[in-house]
């Protein structure tokens, strides 16, 4: 009968402290201690899950009782180490906080304790996610660390140190075991493979480690899981088994990105969900790949922050040299938005696609950060030496932050006001009607969000005001009478028209109105002249004369 399978995880997991990948600042400081026999009662490893903690406490197990040590390693020939592996000797105890966390658990290891060991020097207790203990749990333990007995010895394991009481920590020494880096995992997985005859691609092999997050044992189980394909495994075919987007394709959807090319994103987005992948997976691997450029973008040395190969990190280099950090702020923020709003969603791919498009064009979007990609977009477009465009610039001094959030942004001294008369140097240039009306849509919610950051009263008035674009002039129509009387003022009018002015770069003057009353004005303004004419003329007589009359 042939053998049973076992897991790679579990037939590759280290015996010897030289065998643990990535801790050595921790694994050659235990050896030293072994070696002068300088040993506490109590260690607490923490670090985050398949790091090695409790593979070394297992091998410290060995390495305290063995019968031949050398330089502080176990020897795992001596009938110690033996009957340790094979769980034979009970004086290494082995308990999961997760499934044993109440008080009745640690009582009955407080009474063990107490007895000399049966085989070894010391009887070990590995206590494993030891933050799952109840607070009368913790405090039956607290007397037993504080003055145990010579024999014993406590390995506390957790990945949250953080809900350990302070009266255990500070009985304990801790080791913090860190992730295990990319290069680390992959001359790991390497080793293993070639040992197991698993035929895999150098590519293959480091998008493995990729995926293990810094965990050997995670990169391990995908190693498995990937095992079974057959023929040569490559990176593309890891992608497929394990269910994660491909690099090429978020570095394809990005170039289109860049380009604006919306269909082309929407294409390779709907490629994907087709093929099978999730739509909360595809929103996680962009965002990590937009911070991966981000940092590229930001970082002098970004591959001591990435865990990347160089190759891929020379691709990261190339898009951020095409994104400003704000652009990809902007579409990390947007994607980070949408991946919440997906997971309540009938349809989650609508989220996806809506995300794709905002990102593609900032315009959709009346937030500033939107605001700021577009304008760095334009100025990457006229230093590509495309032609001149009159950029909206906002400066810092034309939103106005008053303490008081609902006092008018005119009402204020003149040394806060919005905009600076000091610092114009020169008046926007005019345009032409229809130069001003292909700016329309973009500039009221760009105005709008200005006047939001300077006043939330002012922006409660008008933020439900249908405005409309007249040549040079900005016509609002309000709701509330209250409104009217409020915005409807000399100072309102000579704000709103600054504020638009600066943010459409050109001359514009803003009209108020009361809803309804625009329309009326319009179809009666040229009558209304006429008649007051006549009645000036029947007022002065002779005087006045009116074109036509004989």
């Amino acid at each position: 009968m042939s053998e049973k399978y076992q897991a790679l995880y579990r037939k590759w997991r280290p015996m010897t402290f030289d065998d643990v990948v990535g801790q050595n600042h921790i694994t050659e400081t235990l050896k030293h201690e072994l070696a002068s026999e300088k040993i506490g009662h109590a260690y607490l490893f923490c670090g985050t899950r398949g790091t090695g903690k409790t593979t070394t406490a297992k091998i410290f197990s060995r390495a305290v009782n063995c019968e031949n040590p050398k330089d502080g390693e176990p020897c795992n020939v001596c009938d110690t180490c033996k009957g340790i592996i094979d769980g034979r000797i009970m004086d290494v105890y082995e308990m999961d906080a997760a499934s044993n966390n109440g008080v009745d658990a640690i009582r009955n290891l407080r009474e063990e304790v107490i007895y000399t060991p049966a085989g070894c020097k010391y009887k070990v207790y590995i206590i494993d996610e030891v933050h799952m203990l109840t607070i009368q749990a913790f405090n039956a333990l607290l007397k037993t660390l504080e003055e145990p007995p010579e024999h014993a010895l406590f390995i506390l394991a957790t990945t949250e140190p953080q809900k350990i009481p302070q009266t255990i920590l500070s009985r304990c020494q801790r080791y913090d075991f860190k992730r295990i880096g990319v290069d680390d995992i992959a001359g790991r997985l390497k080793k293993v493979a070639a040992a197991e005859g698993i035929n895999a691609t150098e590519d293959a092999l480091e998008l493995i480690a990729e995926i293990g997050d810094g965990s050997m044992r995670d990169a391990l189980s995908v190693l498995d899981r990937c095992s079974a394909f057959g023929e040569e495994l490559r990176r593309e075919n890891v992608s497929e088994i394990v269910g994660i987007v491909d690099e090429r394709v978020l570095f394809d959807i990005t170039e289109d990105v860049i380009s604006n090319n919306v269909s082309g994103a929407i294409a390779k987005l709907d490629g994907l969900l087709n093929m099978g992948k999730d739509v909360l997976t595809f929103f996680e691997d962009y965002i990590e790949h937009l911070r991966s450029v981000l940092l590229c973008n930001e970082c002098e040395k970004p591959e001591k922050v990435l865990e990347k190969s160089p190759e891929a990190i020379e691709k990261y280099k190339s898009q951020a040299e095409k994104l400003t950090a704000t652009q990809l702020i902007y579409g990390i923020t947007v994607l980070n938005e949408y991946h919440g709003r997906a997971k309540s969603m009938a349809i989650p791919r609508i989220a996806a696609e809506v995300a794709l498009i905002k990102f593609c064009k900032p315009k959709y979007s009346s937030e500033v950060d939107a605001l700021n990609a577009r304008i760095e977009k334009l100025e990457q477009l006229v230093g590509r030496g495309a032609a001149a465009v009159q950029l909206p610039e906002i400066k810092s001094e034309a939103v106005h932050h008053d303490k008081n959030p609902d006092a008018p942004p005119w009402n204020v001294q003149s040394e806060n006001k919005d905009i600076d008369s000091s610092q114009k140097k020169e008046e926007p240039k005019s345009a032409t009607s229809t130069e001003i009306n292909n700016m329309a849509w973009d500039m009221w919610p760009e105005a709008l969000e200005a006047i939001k950051q300077s006043s939330k009263r002012l922006y409660m008035y008008l933020y439900k005001a249908e405005v409309t674009l007249n040549g040079d002039t900005v016509d609002i129509e309000v709701g509330l009478k209250s409104a009217y009387d409020s915005v409807a003022t000399a100072n309102g009018i000579d704000y709103l028209s600054e504020l638009f002015s600066k943010v459409a770069g050109t001359n514009l003057r803003a009209r108020v109105f009361m809803k309804g009353e625009h329309s009326k004005k319009e179809q009666s303004g040229s009558q209304a002249s006429i008649m007051d004419i006549v009645n000036k003329k029947e007022q002065f007589g002779d005087i006045i004369k009116v074109k036509g009359e004989q």
